[in-house]
């Protein structure tokens, strides 16, 4: 009886721990940081295009390693003449993206001049808007979608190349734009989280249970 117990309940902390990574899961948070509004956003009444819109920090929670803010460098330049990592996006199908450029110098991404300024920035995040809520009137935009994050990025935090993560969730904030008309970007925040292996967690899971499930029956033909 008590290993038939073990066994299950087994099963269920990895049942458990598959569908609660969320609390532990790592977060990486692209945002405006300490950048000033810039950029140049376009709304033709259904959708945006946005282009050099400053991001000028990453938060990393959660992560194996490096939990911090970091700044990030690169060629848009904002309303104080300041240069930060770069955001570009296009929600129209079939040419829908997203991508952040730039430099992280606390993780020596990208190539630096002398002065520490990022003269060769790298693509730290690239993916593609599957859905977004336009609200151009009142200058909100929030988007999702899958991406993929820098390679270097995720070896300094401690995860594999491959790490999976959830959908982005994107929001922005303008002036209001009128159909056909331009404004820039006030404030913005790219949120990912990572999901540790679900699938892992899945089999073992249901692979006990299978393995529980056989035994009880073989148990059961050996009474009649």
């Amino acid at each position: 009886m008590f290993k038939r117990l073990k066994v299950l309940g087994i099963a269920a902390a990895a049942v458990t721990l598959m569908a609660a990574p969320a609390s532990a899961a790592t977060v990486i948070d692209f945002s405006t940081g300490n950048a000033s509004e810039g950029g140049s956003i376009t709304w033709d009444g259904s959708n945006y295009i946005g282009t050099n819109i400053p991001i000028g920090a990453v938060r990393i929670v959660g992560a194996p390693q490096g939990n911090t803010t970091y700044v990030v460098g690169g060629n848009a330049i904002d309303g104080d003449g300041n240069f930060w990592g770069s955001l570009d996006f296009n929600t129209n199908e079939g040419s829908n993206f997203m991508s952040i450029s730039g430099c992280i110098p606390g993780m020596s991404i990208g190539t630096f001049d002398a002065n520490g300024a990022c003269t060769v920035p790298e693509v730290l995040l690239s993916g593609t808007i599957q859905g977004y809520v336009p609200n151009a009137p009142q200058g909100l935009l929030s988007a999702f979608g899958e991406d993929a994050k820098n390679q270097e990025l995720l070896a300094y935090i401690g995860l594999g190349p491959n790490t999976p993560f959830e959908f982005f969730g994107f929001s922005l904030t303008t002036y209001n734009i009128a159909p056909g008309g331009s404004s820039t970007a006030i404030s913005t925040d790219i949120r990912n989280t990572a999901v540790p292996e679900p699938a892992t967690m899945m089999l073992l899971g249901t692979g006990l249970l299978a393995a529980f499930r056989a035994r009880r029956r073989q148990q059961q033909q050996q009474q009649l």
